[in-house]
């Protein structure tokens, strides 16, 4: 066939068709060129006994062949948050072939989510099935892509609260006493996720120029941690407050004396690093203790590890930290959380209504 002959469609790219096992098959592409190509190498797969015909595979079908190719090799976490977002849209296209999806069916994916009750998952679910229909555009499965021009839905963001200074007070007087507290002081005074922490070896910590060194972490998706790089990639480097530098100087000593190489540990096993379970349980375990005194549930202390690195970000602000140091220090690729933290609460900091009446008192009236 002349690329001649290719039909130039309204969108802009080109079409033909050729016959495969008795079906017509229909193919499309931005140019000339990349369509005899496409011609070319269906040819070539029919005539060698390589073309299956597609035409009546099913979304999950396509899907499950999506994930093996594409994410079956990646970290145990991405899998698991992947497969979740799969199984949300298994429940309403799972059996509707690909050939036969339409862009309401997505939207109603979208609609039903929110009814249920869900929020940020909803956006990247419906970004996973645009992902896979792209995939199967590429693959000439589907013509085109049915889900693109979805727009995402937008949430109202939930306030991350840093603690208070009474509750920043109660936790310190707690962690200086109890045998978790070394682990919970590194979070909240030096801002390290919790998979950070737990991957800590001795050598991690530079007493000599008073810096935890951050050059790897632990995935924790399944309850045994397993060794991975850090989030973004990137090493860096934290400074030690002051009044740190005695527990971490007692610690070391004691596991260098034991030749115990992780400065977090099991308790069941001293040479093993933290499990998932063990982070529950120390959690539990120290916010048990913190408020083992008090009487009124509601005056009761609760936070959660990423609650103590958010307060570390609200500390740097308060510090005058920049905000591209900042991100450096927490450890992100990019500056936006940082910068909305930092940006929030400089909208707290600024009393609009006071300000705007000492202008007026000190320029009008």
């Amino acid at each position: 066939m002349s690329k001649k002959s290719y039909l130039k469609r309204s969108d802009g790219r080109y079409q033909t068709s050729v016959t495969i096992n008795g079906k017509k098959k229909y193919l499309y592409a931005n140019s000339s060129d990349e369509l005899d190509k496409k011609v070319t190498e269906i040819k070539y797969k029919y005539n060698s006994g390589l073309f299956s015909n597609n035409e009546d595979i099913t979304f999950k079908q396509y899907a499950e062949k999506w994930f093996e190719i594409n994410i079956s090799t990646k970290e145990i976490a991405t899998q698991n948050s992947i497969r979740n977002r799969l199984n949300h849209l298994y429940k309403y296209i799972a059996n509707i072939k690909l050939k036969n999806l339409k862009r309401f069916q997505i939207q109603e994916i979208s609609t039903s989510m929110i009814k249920d009750g869900y929020k940020d998952i909803t956006n990247r679910t419906i970004s996973e099935c645009k992902r896979i229909l792209e995939d199967a555009v590429n693959n000439d499965i589907i013509p085109k892509n049915v889900a693109n021009g979805i727009k995402s839905v937008k949430f109202p963001k939930n306030e991350r609260k840093p603690l208070t200074m009474y509750e920043d007070k109660k936790i310190v007087e707690c962690a200086q006493k109890h045998k978790y507290g070394l682990f919970i002081l590194l979070l909240r005074f030096c801002g390290l996720r919790p998979e950070e922490a737990v991957a800590l070896t001795i050598s991690d910590i530079d007493l000599k120029n008073n810096m935890i060194i951050i050059n790897k972490a632990v995935s924790l998706a399944q309850n045994q941690p397993k060794i991975k790089a850090t989030k973004n990639l990137k090493n860096r480097k934290i400074p030690i407050p002051s009044f740190l530098l005695k527990y971490l100087k007692d610690e070391i000593k004691y596991r260098t004396d034991n030749n115990i190489q992780y400065l977090f540990t099991k308790e069941t096993d001293k040479y093993s690093m933290l499990t998932k379970q063990a982070l529950k349980t120390h959690l539990s375990s120290f916010l048990y203790e913190l408020n083992k005194d008090i009487k009124n549930e509601e005056e009761k202390i609760t936070f959660s590890y990423y609650r103590l690195r958010h307060s570390y970000c609200t500390m740097l602000y308060y510090a005058g930290i920049k905000i591209k140091k900042a991100q450096e220090l927490m450890g992100h690729s990019s500056a936006d959380m940082v910068y909305d933290i930092y940006t929030h609460l400089d909208e707290e900091r600024e009393n609009a209504d006071e300000l705007i009446n000492d202008y007026i008192k000190g320029h009008i009236i």
